[in-house]
């Protein structure tokens, strides 16, 4: 028994703390900056899109005149 406990090395526990925090370090800001980037092409950038194709096609006189023959303004008389 003493043979095989002879030839098994003992672990380097000197600096394993500051090791894993660099790991989770480098693994953590490499999540943020992909999460970042997805975030960015999944929802920024179809919004902006959405916005854009709204705003062509959009009559802000058109609203109002709607708004206000519905009696929905209550400043503008008829």
């Amino acid at each position: 028994m003493s043979e095989v406990t002879a030839k098994i090395p003992k672990p380097v526990l000197r600096g394993l703390h500051n090791a894993s925090i660099k790991r989770n370090l480098v693994v953590s800001s490499v999540l943020c900056v992909i999460s970042a980037i997805a975030f960015k092409l999944m929802y920024v950038d179809p919004k902006k899109q959405a916005y854009a194709d709204f705003y062509k096609t959009y009559d802000a006189n058109k609203a109002f005149e709607r708004m206000k023959n519905a009696g929905l303004l209550q400043a503008v008389k008829d």
